[in-house]
């Protein structure tokens, strides 16, 4: 955490430079007179991180970083239709190029990386949550190609849906 002093400044001034810390990636933890005190939200992602990768329903998998918030919302809204970079860049007012060094700047991942980990989290879910079969699961997460679903779940799993659903529920059991 760091503390910023400003000295004889207005109500106006002050609430803008805060808001351009935000911007910047800051994270205005509190005020107090003339001191306002920010730190990183690169500092609080190992602690999000760490959250995410326990994921349970309802819980966002997404990093808490202000300056990428529309970013993620944008994911968030529309992760189960084809969207790629070009389009989360146009939604947010960046171009692809800005957005990818950013991203992965604040989050040591690729926008790409983030959409696919969404789709991931929903998936697993559904798998765990309806007996629906991981073709039909594939199409509602937003995969366009089911061979391409199946190569990214057997990536990031060492297991294909089937199977780790299988070995879930049976872990489900045995707890």
């Amino acid at each position: 955490m760091a503390s910023i002093l400003v000295i004889d400044a207005e109500t106006k001034t002050k609430n803008l430079l805060m808001e351009c810390l935000e911007t910047a990636g800051f994270e205005v933890v509190g005020t107090n007179n003339d001191i306002i005190h920010v730190q990183l939200a690169q500092d609080k992602l190992s602690t999000t991180e760490e959250s995410t990768k326990s994921n349970t329903l309802g819980t966002s998998i997404f990093p808490s970083v202000p300056r990428l918030r529309k970013v993620f919302e944008f994911i968030e809204l529309n992760y189960h239709q084809s969207i790629n970079l070009k389009q989360t860049a146009q939604a947010v007012g960046y171009s692809s190029a800005y957005l990818t060094d950013i991203v992965r700047r604040l989050t040591g991942k690729t926008v790409n990386d983030w959409i696919i980990e969404r789709r991931l989290a929903e998936a697993r879910a559904l798998l765990l949550s309806t007996k629906d079969s991981a073709n039909q699961i594939a199409l509602q997460v937003g995969y366009q190609n089911i061979n391409h679903f199946y190569c990214q779940f057997r990536d990031y799993h060492k297991n294909t849906p089937h199977a780790w659903r299988k070995a879930q529920r049976c872990q489900l059991i045995q707890n």
